[in-house]
């Protein structure tokens, strides 16, 4: 009987997943409007009940398509921290790159950056950009302070905004950008955020 209950729940899960994938590929091939329940279960090849039994409708696909995005974003950006324990700088440098290295994915660039405030609405667009993004933002900085790197009075909630925007901006740039030009469009936007990070650790 426990094997059965484990299959099923496997089963489940697989069904999950399957719809997820299907899911992120409809919303940021076709956006959010008009993405369909019945084609992201065929696609998943699957039954819309199926779909239903996981996710209320469409909007709460969605969501749960956009945080999944937005979870991998942040570990992948905690992972490059980590690969610096004993130099903040070059862990911030790391980190930052790690959040182009996101907007480089069309699939991902598109679902946060273009069709989240679609889909969630502008007001928990912004509640989750605050969750992974600012939060992100904020402990680079503070990290930065610490080690000495910027100084002590640097004003923390202006300039976790002001990052916070920089970073968003990129995300949206390159997940606008033709595929051709995509790295060119990287390489030049990295540029210009590490000489404004290097700034910023100027006292005038």
């Amino acid at each position: 009987m426990e094997d059965v209950k484990t299959r099923r729940a496997e089963y489940a899960e697989q069904t999950r997943t399957a719809v997820l994938d299907a899911a992120a590929r409809a919303f940021a091939e076709h956006g959010f409007a008009k993405a369909s329940v019945t084609g992201i279960a065929t696609t998943a090849r699957v039954t819309k009940g199926a779909v239903y039994h996981h996710f209320a409708g469409k909007q709460n696909l969605f969501e749960a398509v956009f945080d999944r995005y937005n979870e991998a974003a942040q570990r992948r950006v905690y992972d490059a921290f980590a690969n610096h324990p004993v130099d903040p700088w070059q862990a911030a440098l790391a980190g930052l790159d790690a959040t182009l290295d996101v907007g480089m994915d069309p699939v991902a660039a598109r679902l946060i950056y273009i069709e989240g405030p679609v889909g969630l609405g502008r007001d928990r667009w912004r509640d989750s950009e605050d969750r992974y993004t600012r939060r992100n933002v904020r402990r680079l900085l503070q990290s930065l302070v610490e080690a000495g790197v910027y100084p002590d009075d640097l004003p923390m909630d202006a300039t976790s905004e002001l990052v916070t925007a920089m970073v968003t901006r990129i995300g949206v740039a390159l997940a606008e950008a033709p595929s051709r030009q995509r790295q060119a469009v990287r390489d030049e936007l990295r540029l210009a955020l590490h000489r404004l990070m290097t700034g910023l650790g100027r006292q005038t």
